[in-house]
């Protein structure tokens, strides 16, 4: 007959090794970026079963310490979530910076100005003879991990003073100066199949699973400045709600 305390030490036994991987991580045993051995080799090492391991292992990725890329392996995030900045609830920042577990080092950008479809137009709900359409990649090491798409009315571009001739001006403005505080915000978080081939250039999800944050930045009277779709591929991303 197995004895209570027995029985929920080997209930807690994946906690544990959750701590042994935890301070491994912090104090640099697996570094960030690195690839973890192979389950079969760190449940040796670590004197556990592999479902122990796997438990312990889906509690770091909870917890944004690691991410699983399937049929690959096990990495310990580049900026594991222990170490990340927090940001002050009153300022909003871009999805992509928000949510995305994966420290970012550079962005792609390619914009093109079209007549609006009805489509647009109705997301916009205004008139406008043109439109902004405005492809960002994210990425980490010149691999992309997430994309954004964004629609802004072409007399934005005058009111704002943004130079077309100079696109870094107006990638200043979609990631920085659209989210100060005179401005409101809207999100709505999903589920979404759609980031591989709605992003054309590449594939960005092997599992093809990917949280979709629809954006619209408003003025105080209710005008929507920009309307954007978000894609961070599912094991990527993270929110913190602050109540």
């Amino acid at each position: 007959m197995i004895k209570e305390d027995e029985n929920k030490e080997n209930k807690l036994k994946h906690v544990k090794v959750y701590d042994q991987l935890y301070e491994m991580i912090q104090n640099g045993t697996f570094p960030p970026d690195s690839k973890l051995p192979s389950e079969t080799v760190l449940s040796a090492q670590l004197d556990v079963s592999r479902m122990t391991l796997r438990k312990a292992l889906t509690l770091l990725q909870d917890d944004g310490m690691t991410r699983n890329v399937q049929g690959v392996g096990h990495f310990v995030c580049s900026q594991p979530q222990a170490a990340q900045e927090q940001h002050p609830v009153n300022m909003p920042q871009h999805p992509v910076y928000s949510y995305c577990t994966e420290e970012l080092d550079a962005v792609e950008m390619a914009f093109r100005i079209e007549p609006p479809t009805k489509s647009i137009s109705d997301v916009l709900r205004q008139y406008t003879p043109a439109v902004v359409i405005v492809d960002r990649w994210y990425k980490q090491k010149g691999t992309p991990l997430a994309y954004s798409l964004s629609f802004l009315p072409i007399g934005l571009v005058g009111e704002e003073k943004i130079d077309l001739n100079h696109s870094s001006q107006l990638q200043e403005y979609l990631e920085k100066q659209c989210y100060d505080g005179k401005n409101c915000f809207r999100r709505i978080c999903s589920h979404s199949t759609a980031g591989n081939f709605t992003e054309l250039t590449c594939t960005l999800s092997d599992d093809n699973s990917f949280l979709l944050v629809q954006e619209n930045i408003s003025d105080t009277d209710g005008r929507i400045l920009v309307s954007s779709k978000h894609y961070i591929p599912s094991g990527l991303f993270r929110i913190e709600i602050f109540i």
